[in-house]
């Protein structure tokens, strides 16, 4: 199961590298659960074979009024991954429902693996509430350190995690799509 905040149609970096992480996964002939907000009334689940997209409650996002991030939502998926236990649950983000989700896996007992890829402690200076640089780092302290293995893209913010009391960081460094990316298309 990978549970997100944010996917395709979404254009932005954690919704781009969830999508590659789920059509590789997918290319590989693994079973994959999508967990998301849904964005708007039209927004309709994706099931084909070997893919189960699940969509949950959604919320708007302060000063982002197009998005939506998920809802808390422990008690529902609690219910999914009962019915359809995953072998192992991926949190992309740190949101309502990622929370929700590390509950309710820790609740059943299911290996859970996260992404660090946002820096939200350092937006909070960008956004004018860097006196929640603190407060931040703690929740995001105490999340990733609930689960097996955080993934980050890079070697530099496996130290400065590191530095911040994270345990079992991993560097996953981000891809090229070479079929997209070569010279042959300048």
């Amino acid at each position: 199961a990978c549970v997100t905040e944010t996917y395709p149609p979404e254009v932005n970096g954690v919704s781009l590298t969830v999508a590659r992480v789920v059509e590789g996964l997918h290319r590989r002939n693994h079973d994959v659960q999508l967990v998301r907000p849904r964005q708007d009334s039209r927004d309709e689940a994706d099931r084909s074979v070997r893919f189960h997209e699940v969509l949950m409650r959604g919320l708007p996002i302060p000063r982002y009024p197009n998005l939506r991030m998920g809802a808390p939502s422990k008690r529902a998926l609690v219910q999914l991954w009962s019915l359809h236990r995953p072998d192992v649950v991926h949190i992309a983000t740190e949101g309502p429902l990622g929370w929700s989700a590390l509950q309710a896996a820790r609740h059943l007992k299911l290996p859970v693996s996260t992404d660090f890829r946002t820096n939200f402690h350092a937006y909070s200076r960008h956004y004018g509430i860097g006196w929640l640089h603190k407060p931040i780092m703690a929740y995001l302290r105490k999340f990733h350190n609930r689960t097996l293995c955080t993934m980050t893209p890079d070697e530099g913010l496996r130290r400065n995690l590191t530095d911040y009391g994270f345990r079992n960081v991993a560097v996953v460094a981000r891809g090229v799509d070479t079929e997209l990316f070569n010279p042959g298309k300048r």
